[in-house]
Parts: structure tokens; sequence; C-alpha cells
């Protein structure tokens, strides 16, 4: 066990798309399951200067066509996921002092 390392896996993605409509729900079907998240990890790692770094890393596929074309814009979308994640994580450690 590695007390530096949380991964998990993704058990369900949310819907992959929420629709502003007069109705309650709309279910896209044509749309769903194109985008996968498969696993992610947060990994902690002491620098030489003791200071900590905190890594994101997420695991996906997606059957999107041209795949080339929609890797960009998947890796794009959640390396600015991430980047909010982390800094959300790095605000709340240093509110608190950790």
């Amino acid at each position: 066990m590695n007390p530096r390392l949380l991964a998990f896996d993704v058990a369900e993605d949310p819907p992959p798309m929420t629709e502003l409509s007069i109705y309650d729900h709309i279910d896209a079907p044509h749309i769903d399951g194109f985008f996968r998240s498969r696993r992610g990890q947060f990994k902690l790692e002491v620098k030489p200067d003791g200071s900590t770094a905190l890594e994101g890393t997420t695991w996906y596929t997606h059957s999107i066509w041209p795949t080339w074309y929609w890797k960009l814009w998947s890796d794009a979308i959640l390396h600015r996921i991430h980047g909010r994640v982390l800094e959300h994580i790095k605000a709340d450690a240093e509110r608190h002092g950790a």
C-alpha cells in the first residue's frame, strides 16, 4: 500500500450533456458512451526543497471520429478539470495550514 497514492476506478460517468429545457429530463442516448473515464489517481511527491507536488491523472477512452481531432479537445478539457481540482485542493490545504 502506498500512502502517497490515491487511485480509483470510475464506476459511472455523469450524463454527457445537460440541456436547458422546459422538461425535467432529456435523454440524449446518441451521445452516451462516446467518452468514458476509466480510472484516476492523485499522487503526492516530496520535492528536493521539502515542498510537496500533487499530480492528478485520468485514464479515459473515447470513440468519437476523427479520434485524432477529438483527442486534442478531450486532453485539453481534462487538463482544465485537473487544474481546477488541484487549485481547489491547494487553496484548501493552504487555508487549513496543511
